[in-house]
């Protein structure tokens, strides 16, 4: 049978594996004695610290005073800790300090007072607890600093904290709030409401309450409402469920979702009444052009009459002017069915369907190759065009009235005309345009001064004289223009003066 081991050799091996390092020094201060851990914590060989002084694990700048607090302690003669409350530090070896926690106990034996040092290095508690005051401290920070009112409760819906956001939305300081219920912040029915809440959770633990973004309305310390956005989550704290609430007072929008409202009903209600006056207007200049053909007709035949049957009454002066009145009769004719083609397009249904526009320029140029053979006129197509949904015939009117009106203002001796399409990127940049196709006729003419850019498109506006450059009522670039938009597209131009001009548009959304 082994022999037991004696109480000695118990208390020494309990000293020597102790999870905390331990020391024992005499009255002066000598190390009598140290554990494995003090070697492990301190970097000390055991019998590097066997016979020096105590002071030797401090900071050289906390030594003397040490001296004279051991020689406190040991008159004293009471256990106590150090370190829990106060920074205290020792230092290792190769010179880093470190945060301590110390236990002190005098113990009389056959050679005197000595003391028992139990020493526990607490870096890394000491490091949780700076990470944990800098969380606080940056939580404090942003509860502080932010913009919405955030309050906290228990499951009684007693108020726990309040931020100062939360302070100026409901007018009350926060001491006013704290340990009071947070119905107070809410008129009838919340009122009743939120304490129904809180009843049912805390009978069933169904936390209806819970939602994110609710608009709800606040009640003020002055007894005024307000609307306001409010998130509600759940957490636990020291073991007990707690809600925090997110609320924005959302006033100041709701104001101006109202404005933004009101204009958009009036300018629905502008542009319902602008579609019946356009409406009205297509109408009126189609029935207005029909009927003025009839008496415009008539004149023009009596004084076709007249110069056929009176011809040798009349003098040179009265034929004159009754070709004058022909000439006049034609001209307002040639307007008026111009004025109808353009009502014809506003008031036309739209035949879409998918098209592949290189038949369409194709068709085009069958249609206008003897006009651009006799005006000397190349008409390039440098790729295939894309096939896009529209009214194929309405395009066709858009490119051939391009086309023609390409031809018509050129002087240059040697002319040219493209017809192309640029991908997902508009020729002027306008966001407006961005991703859709746009398709361009260009040509070498006499170009269009930038401010009369605009003025083209205004119906029978034109530039030049009547006769000049092969007349014209002024009708072609507006129905043009019609047309696209009807698409949904925009129609745009590029012009250098002298130079040439390139017309853009789009149709639609992305076709």
């Amino acid at each position: 049978m082994l022999e037991s081991p004696s109480l000695d050799a118990l208390m020494s091996y309990a000293f020597e594996c102790a999870p905390n390092g331990a020391v024992i020094v005499d009255a002066d201060g000598i190390i009598l004695r140290i554990n494995a851990e003090i070697e492990h914590c301190f970097g000390y060989a055991r019998q590097e610290l066997l016979g020096q002084s105590i002071e030797i694990l401090l900071p050289e700048r906390y030594r003397l005073a040490h001296m004279a607090q051991r020689l406190s302690f040991i008159s004293e003669g009471q256990a106590r800790m150090m370190g829990a409350r106060r920074n205290l530090s020792a230092r290792r070896k190769d010179g880093v300090e470190f945060p301590v926690e110390v236990g002190l106990n005098p113990m009389t034996t056959q050679q005197g007072v000595v003391i028992l040092a139990s020493i526990i290095d607490i870096s890394a508690r000491a490091a949780e607890e700076a990470a944990l005051r800098e969380s606080e401290e940056r939580l404090r920070a942003v509860m502080e600093n932010v913009v919405d009112g955030v309050l906290t409760i228990d499951e009684q819906g007693i108020m726990q904290s309040v931020n100062p956001a939360a302070e100026r939305i409901f007018g009350y300081r926060a001491a006013e709030l704290l340990g009071r219920n947070i119905a107070i912040l809410m008129p009838e029915p919340y009122h009743s409401q939120h304490n129904g809440y809180l009843a049912n959770y805390r009978r069933t633990g169904d936390a209806k309450i819970i939602g994110i973004g609710r608009e709800v309305t606040g009640r003020r310390k002055d007894g005024s409402t307000f609307p306001m956005d409010l998130a509600v989550s759940s957490f636990h704290l020291a073991g007990a469920r707690a809600f925090a609430g997110l609320v924005r007072d959302i006033t100041a929008r709701k104001a101006a979702e109202a404005q933004i409202k009101f204009y958009a009903e009036a300018l629905q209600a502008q542009n319902t009444e602008l579609q019946r006056s356009n409406q009205e207007l297509d109408d009126f200049a189609y029935i207005a052009s029909h009927d003025l053909k009839e008496p415009l007709r008539g004149i023009h035949n009596y004084s076709s009459f007249l110069i056929e049957d009176y011809a040798d009454k009349l003098d040179d002066d009265g034929r004159n002017k009754l070709e004058t009145i022909k000439r006049l009769t034609q001209r307002l004719e040639d307007l008026i069915d111009s004025l109808l083609k353009f009502s014809r397009v506003g008031r036309l249904d739209l035949a879409v369907q998918e098209t592949d526009l290189s038949d369409v320029i194709a068709a085009v140029q069958d249609s206008l190759a003897i006009n651009l053979r006799e005006r000397g006129v190349e008409l390039r197509v440098p790729r295939p065009l894309p096939s896009v949904r529209c009214d194929s015939v309405r395009i066709g009117e858009v490119f051939r009235n391009l086309i023609v009106n390409a031809m018509k203002y050129n002087d240059k001796p040697v002319k040219w005309i493209e017809v192309g399409y640029v991908g997902a990127q508009p020729l002027d940049g306008e966001q407006t345009d961005r991703g859709k196709t746009t398709f361009y006729v260009r040509d070498n003419g006499i170009g269009i001064p930038q401010k009369h850019l605009d003025a083209v498109f205004r119906i029978f506006k034109r530039l030049h004289s009547r006769d000049k450059f092969g007349g014209g009522t002024g009708v072609g670039l507006p129905i043009v223009k019609k047309i696209v938009e009807r698409h949904g597209g925009r129609i745009w131009i590029d012009s250098q003066f002298g130079e040439g001009s390139s017309f853009n548009f789009t149709l639609g959304s992305e076709t």
